[in-house]
This record gives C-alpha cells, sequence and structure tokens, in this order.
C-alpha cells in the first residue's frame, strides 16, 4: 500500500491484505471468550495496538460513538490496526 504511489491498485491490495488476516485468525471460531483472550495475549501485534493509547482512545471513541469509526477508518495506519483487531476477534460486528 505504501508502494503503490499511484493507488491504482490499494483496494486489491487491502482485500488481499484482509483475506490473509482472516486466514490468519480462522481457528477462532468456535472459541470461548477465555480462550480468545488468552490468544490475543499471545499475539505482540495486536497486544501493541491495545496498548497505543491514541488506539485507546479510537476503540472508546468508537464504544460511545460508533458512527466515528468511520472518520478513523479513512486514515490507512488506523484502517489496518483496525481490521487486524477484527480479524484477531478483539472487535466484534454485528454481534
Amino acid at each position: 500500500m505504501e508502494h503503490d504511489v499511484d493507488g491504482k491498485n490499494s483496494r486489491e491490495l487491502e482485500a488481499q491484505s484482509q483475506k490473509a488476516l482472516q486466514a490468519q485468525f480462522s481457528a477462532q471460531e468456535g472459541e470461548t471468550e477465555a480462550q480468545t483472550m488468552e490468544r490475543i495475549q499471545r499475539d505482540p501485534e495486536v497486544a501493541s495496538i491495545l496498548q497505543d493509547p491514541v488506539m485507546q482512545s479510537i476503540l472508546q471513541q468508537a464504544k460511545d460513538d460508533p458512527a466515528a469509526l468511520q472518520e478513523h477508518l479513512k486514515n490507512t495506519q488506523i484502517r489496518q490496526k483496525i481490521q487486524k483487531l477484527i480479524a484477531a476477534g478483539v472487535i466484534r460486528l454485528g454481534r
């Protein structure tokens, strides 16, 4: 995405990145909440995202005002972190 300077392949790259994340965490289906939390704590990238003060603020804001998340998703770095948290099961959509 940082190498796609003209933006021609951004959507495809993002879609493939999301597929890879989903495949990485596909084993989470059927996990208990305790198992999910244990797995999350063992993932240094997820733990790093969750410890980031900016991300903590964004997640709190999203909890209080879910529509605000749409604004944050316009930032590529934030969007990638949010997608990682969704794929890891930290953020659950439509449940």
